[in-house]
């Protein structure tokens, strides 16, 4: 079974990309400054990681995030994300992940609503943000996602039960038509969860 699963490395910056395609990965993720849960890394490197990673026939997905953390974004970070992935657009990213809250943790969709207008034509992941919202607004979450055409959703998963978390979130997504993607799942689990959800693609950050 494990040779069925797709796990994209979340890679930080473009130094190692050339060594997580040499070690097979087919799809790849990017970003800066993991250590405060990832930024948007600059148009320099969005520009080679493409280049490069379209050479080897690997799909490029790229963090758009204007700081760490998970704090609502406000007017101004909206503009530089929604910059940034109109850059991303025009240097041919295959994909992008992001998402934001408001204060309440509900999904922020004013300010997403730009964001994935200026995100068209590549593929569309919210970020772990998911895994903030209350269990009692991920319908209505959800439900938004599909009417945007979000693929896919990332999920690391409660912590007091992951197996839970993700078993719930993997029956609303489904119903929308959106991928589920287990992150930060350990090597030895991945046969396990993929069992256990009928999922077939992950995201680990690259150590």
């Amino acid at each position: 079974m494990r040779n069925l699963l797709l796990v994209e490395p979340l890679l930080e910056n473009y130094t190692s990309l050339p060594a997580a395609i040499q070690a097979g990965a087919k799809r790849v993720a990017l970003a800066d400054n993991l250590a405060v849960g990832g930024t948007t890394v600059s148009k320099g490197v969005m520009g080679e990681a493409v280049r490069y990673a379209h050479e080897h026939q690997i799909s490029l997905d790229l963090l758009i995030a204007p700081r760490g953390g998970q704090a609502p974004y406000n007017d101004v970070e909206i503009k530089i994300m929604e910059a940034d992935l109109l850059e991303a657009q025009q240097l041919g990213v295959d994909g992008v992940i992001f998402g934001g809250l408001t204060a309440a943790r509900q999904l922020d969709t004013e300010g997403l609503r730009p964001l994935v207008a200026a995100a068209g034509g590549m593929t569309l992941t919210l970020s772990t943000v998911f895994d903030t919202i209350r269990p009692q607004d991920r319908g209505a979450a959800v439900d938004w996602l599909a009417e945007q055409s979000f693929d896919r959703v990332l999920s690391v998963g409660a912590t007091q039960d992951r197996s839970a978390d993700w078993t719930a979130s993997q029956r609303l997504l489904t119903s929308a038509g959106i991928t589920l993607v287990p992150t930060n799942v350990a090597p030895d689990q991945l046969d396990q969860v993929a069992a256990q959800l009928n999922v077939h693609s992950f995201l680990n950050v690259q150590d």
